[in-house]
């Protein structure tokens, strides 16, 4: 059984190599889906009885990544000496510097490699990330699983 659990954002980036108008400064409102694989939790009298996980559990190790880090940031490939030194000489911002361009497709990886740990098999369900499908317009997505 799979159950998705939506998170949206706000965050900049560039992709510094491209050949179109995505090589400047731009932002999205980017939808994260966060997909759990189980079995459902056949422990009589426990609060996730008849569920893969509560929809409350991933929402919370979700935004306690997506939110704190991501949200209102911008990200930057740790090879854009242009704006690592931006970031260097001004303040009030919230750089994420990676180690690769921000497409979708990284940027989908790179929450399901930081998510993935933090999804704990509590009930011998099988419990695990199935994936993470990353919006990054409305008809534009990419979707990371291993």
């Amino acid at each position: 059984m799979q159950v998705v659990k939506i998170i949206q954002w706000d965050m900049g980036h560039r992709v510094m190599n491209h050949r179109s108008i995505c090589k400047g400064l731009h932002g999205h409102r980017y939808r994260a889906e966060i997909c759990i694989q189980g079995d459902m939790i056949d422990v009589e009298g426990v609060s996730e009885e008849g569920m893969v996980v509560d929809f409350s559990d991933i929402k919370e190790i979700a935004l306690s990544f997506i939110h704190s880090k991501l949200d209102h940031a911008f990200m930057v490939w740790d090879k854009d000496e242009e704006m690592i030194n931006f970031f260097n000489s001004s303040k009030g911002h919230k750089p994420i510097i990676v180690p690769f361009t921000p497409t979708a497709e990284n940027v989908a990886k790179y929450i399901f490699e930081t998510l993935s740990p933090k999804i704990i098999d509590n009930y011998g369900n099988g419990l695990h990330l199935m994936s993470v499908k990353v919006w990054e317009t409305p008809t534009s997505y990419a979707v990371y699983s291993e």
